[in-house]
């Protein structure tokens, strides 16, 4: 989205005016602040090229809303056309059960009877933020990953079948490492074993596919990710909130200590990761529901939201950034796909330059390193640690 000429425009008035930048009004919070006016410029130099920066992304990137189309009416050359090279997300519907036999087989009685006793791994949190920030101290705090059977999960989230009185943790399957093919693959025989609109499209197989269940308690904090995504629901409801990854400097972004989740005394506790480990850089912005008042630079015009329903797939471009919340017991299937490190991702990454987001000592954004999905189905890392882009999202 970046590569129009108008953005383009505003960015080179960025370059002209230095290498760093400030953003007037913005609030870290605890965690270390990234875009500091400590070695940057005026406040007043910038104040111009990112106000324009904000007008362009409202006029010429982020839609009123969402595009719907049907599925059977849109083919690879107007997919790839209109949404993938233009990297504009865009839902499809009406998918079909002949090709997703998932969306009338996978019952609760159907998954329990098919599953039920094979063993997941579980995120689970005392209040349903995954990887989320704690204002009180800054930490950056990553999910309890839990082993147990899918119904004990199924049992754990749904009190129809029995959670245990006093269990208020939320349970949330959401390992994105390749969970339904590695942990769940006889699964695999009820949905495609790829899409064939974004292996036209994208021009490889998915790196990754990966089971989603969860109820309305479960949020995703907002981020993005390094890979284009093809998600598809199948019962429930999703609420996406998206954002252009040219919206960077508005979002407050800061580095975190990173922390996690034990069970202590049958307490879930925020217990702190080796001072050895790299800091985690994250948006602290309710994106949803934001605090202005905290985070004055925030333009809610940039955001724009769409759900998902049943039998319908949202295309989730590479690096748009998202928030994920959902409405009941929601069961979802996603594709990843590489993403080209091409003129979209370079201008990305010129945009975070300019404004302090990146850190020399930070791998996260160098195409090099950032292999997301496939770190994890090369097992180069467990999902949950190690790798800012391989955590617990969506």
């Amino acid at each position: 989205p970046t590569s129009c000429p108008t953005i383009s425009a505003a960015l080179a008035a960025m370059a002209v005016a230095g290498g760093s930048a400030y953003v007037e009004g913005a609030v870290m919070g605890e965690g270390r602040q990234v875009g500091a006016a400590s070695e940057g410029l005026p406040r007043e130099r910038m104040r111009r090229p990112l106000r324009k920066l904000a007008e362009n992304l409202r006029d010429l990137v982020v839609p009123s809303e969402v595009p719907r189309k049907p599925a059977k009416n849109v083919s690879p050359l107007e997919f790839m056309r209109d949404f993938v090279a233009a990297s504009q997300p865009v839902v499809l519907t009406g998918l079909s059960s002949k090709d997703w036999p998932c969306l009338s087989r996978w019952t609760k009685e159907y998954l329990l009877d098919k599953v039920g006793d094979l063993e997941v791994s579980v995120n689970v949190t005392p209040d349903g933020l995954g990887d989320f920030v704690e204002e009180r101290t800054g930490l950056f705090v990553k999910p309890l990953e839990d082993r147990m059977t899918f119904r004990d999960f199924w049992s754990a989230l749904d009190p129809a079948e029995g959670r245990p009185a006093g269990d208020r943790d939320v349970h949330y399957l959401s390992r994105q490492n390749d969970s339904l093919r590695e942990e769940l693959p006889s699964l695999m025989e009820d949905v495609p074993q790829a899409v064939p609109l974004g292996t036209a499209a994208f021009g490889n197989e998915p790196e990754a596919v990966n089971l989603w269940i969860g109820d309305s308690r479960a949020v995703s904090s907002c981020h993005k990710d390094h890979y284009e995504n093809l998600y598809v629901v199948v019962q429930g409801e999703k609420v996406f909130t998206l954002l252009p990854p040219a919206a960077a400097p508005f979002l407050a972004e800061r580095r975190c200590q990173p922390a996690h989740f034990e069970r202590r005394g049958g307490r879930l506790e925020v217990v702190r990761d080796e001072p050895s480990s790299p800091d985690v850089p994250w948006v602290p912005v309710d994106v949803a529901n934001p605090d202005l008042g905290r985070y004055p630079d925030f333009d809610p015009g940039l955001a724009v939201q769409v759900r998902v329903k049943p039998g319908e797939m949202l295309y989730l471009p590479a690096m748009w950034y998202h928030q994920v919340a959902q409405e009941g017991i929601t069961v979802a299937v996603n594709y990843w796909h590489d993403m080209p490190f091409g003129h979209g991702y370079v201008h990305h990454e010129f945009i975070r330059d300019v404004m302090l987001l990146n850190d020399d000592s930070d791998e996260a954004d160098e195409p090099e390193a950032d292999k997301g999905a496939s770190c994890a189905v090369e097992g180069r890392c467990s999902g949950t640690d190690g790798c800012p882009d391989c955590r617990s999202r969506e």
